[in-house]
């Protein structure tokens, strides 16, 4: 049987487990919203930690937190970092909005665990030891401590917040309305590394494809009609070309983000904060990331303003319609084997039926149109959320988040399983191509320009009428010479 302790906050008492870093806030919100059953993702966390690192790092480096309170959250944050407080971010993926259970949540983590660290060999240097290391690398000095822990406070159990206290000192500088959105920020930009990758390999297969099939002259198709000569090799190349562009959307898109608003507080006004904690939080966040990142100079539009995150779903909404288009190619030019084009020949990765022996369907391409469709309609939940945000502030960040990152890991896991169950293995049936493409009349476009469209016109209905090709009427009508039509062929496609 659990025990528990009763922490008070500013509506009034709550039970919280007795062993748990997470306290009052956390607890009310882990009552309120049992909702979807899924947490936030992991990176959303670990980038979560990291803000706080960094902002404690800045706070003492500006003089606004002493350094053995510090270094004990740093510590906290690097415990959280490394997987081993895991259960304690309990919290649904829909909750309040802003995300302010998020960082309360982490806030409550960070500073019980941070005091029970002070309890231990950190408080033996009586708050007199080193300051966090500057971007610089320069140890710094603290000319006034405004928020600095008394050496000799007694370090209380958990819940009673001393000498660390969540808001008081991990918290400061620090809202919810900027914090959130920054973690959001790194936490698609952490993650979209590996689906541009992948993005990037997968070009890299459908190019080899098109360099390998350049030569399998082919029925090009429009309308799913017959339409004119061109090869296998263009169409797989032409997918690799969509893709490249998509993927260049994600990194311009993902450059956006680097643009971060923390330091901008409530409204984005500063308030509370030091005049240089943005500079200098963004500043260890790069750091720490290794990531592009800048502080902006409109934090007020950017606790409004959540376009970057439209822009990046857009990209992602982008490389998913080329996805599933290419898949649904894929199915088609598949199709049969005998009753279909079968064009290609696509790996075979599981049985295709439970009834019909045999059987073999294109698995990995239609798992690729689900895969896509679904990021699409997650581009048109971070739409919405963008779309209502209300005066100072959009609320919509936990959805956000939760949308962004789930398009991008699906994304990724998409790409890798398409090129890797797919693409790499797709075989051409060249005879089967060379079949449908003697059969059909696809070069007679490229006699227009000799015979004009009128006659042409004629000459293909007359075709279909007889069976007879369209080069054999050509010629028994004298036309053009037999040399004149092979050197035309030669040309095309």
């Amino acid at each position: 049987m659990h025990t528990t302790r009763r922490e008070r906050d500013a509506i009034g008492e709550v039970q919280v487990p007795s062993d748990a870093y997470y306290g009052a806030f956390t607890a009310r919100a882990l009552a309120n919203f049992q909702l979807s059953g899924m947490r936030a993702k992991p990176v959303f966390i670990r980038a979560l930690a990291l803000t706080k690192k960094a902002a404690a790092q800045a706070n003492a480096e500006l003089g606004m937190l002493d350094a053995k309170s510090a270094a004990a959250i740093c510590k906290a944050a690097d415990e959280v970092l490394a997987g081993k407080l895991d259960s304690e971010f309990p919290l649904d993926a829909f909750q309040a909005g802003a995300g302010t259970p998020f960082n309360m949540n982490m806030n409550e983590v960070l500073a019980n665990r941070a005091n029970e660290l002070l309890g231990g060999p950190l408080s033996a240097s009586g708050g007199k030891g080193p300051l966090p290391l500057s971007p610089s690398g320069e140890r710094g000095t603290i000319p006034q401590r405004r928020n600095e822990c008394s050496a000799k406070q007694k370090v209380g159990r958990k819940g009673e917040y001393k000498p660390v206290h969540p808001n008081d000192h991990v918290n400061l500088g620090q809202s919810s309305n900027d914090v959130i959105p920054t973690v959001v920020r790194l936490s698609v930009m952490l993650n979209a590394r590996g689906l541009v990758k992948e993005g990037r390999e997968l070009e890299a297969a459908l190019q080899k494809k098109a360099r390998e099939f350049g030569d399998v002259k082919k029925l090009g198709r429009t309308h799913l009609q017959d339409a004119v000569p061109t090869t296998l090799g263009n169409e797989f190349n032409a997918y690799a070309s969509a893709l490249r562009r998509d993927v260049d959307e994600l990194e311009c898109a993902l450059d956006r983000l680097g643009e971060l608003g923390i330091g901008g507080t409530a409204l984005g006004t500063g308030i509370n904060a030091h005049p240089q904690f943005k500079e200098k939080i963004v500043l260890y966040l790069s750091k720490l990331t290794q990531l592009k990142l800048r502080s902006s100079k409109e934090t007020v539009e950017l606790a409004q303003n959540m376009n970057a995150f439209l822009q990046f779903s857009g990209a992602l909404r982008m490389l998913a319609v080329t996805l599933a288009r290419a898949a649904n190619d894929l199915k088609l030019l598949s199709s049969g084997p005998r009753g279909g084009l079968g064009e290609l020949i696509l790996p075979e990765v599981e049985p295709g039926s439970s009834i019909m022996p045999g059987k073999v369907n294109p698995s990995i391409p239609e798992a690729v149109e689900m895969c896509a469709y679904h990021v699409m309609g997650s581009d048109r939940a971070v739409e919405l959320a963008c779309k209502s945000g209300q005066l100072d502030l959009n609320t919509n960040t936990p959805l956000i988040a939760h949308e962004l990152l789930g398009s991008v890991e699906l994304m990724e896991n998409c790409c890798r399983m398409f090129r890797e169950k797919c693409v790499v293995g797709i075989r051409a049936d060249r005879k089967r191509i060379a079949e449908i493409y003697i059969k059909s009349n696809t070069y007679v476009t490229a006699l227009t320009p000799r015979l004009g469209y009128a006659k042409v016109a004629e000459l293909v209905k007359e075709s279909l009428r007889t069976g007879k090709g369209v080069k054999e009427l050509v010629l028994e009508k004298g036309l053009m010479s037999e040399k004149e039509i092979e050197k035309i062929l030669m040309e095309i496609a």
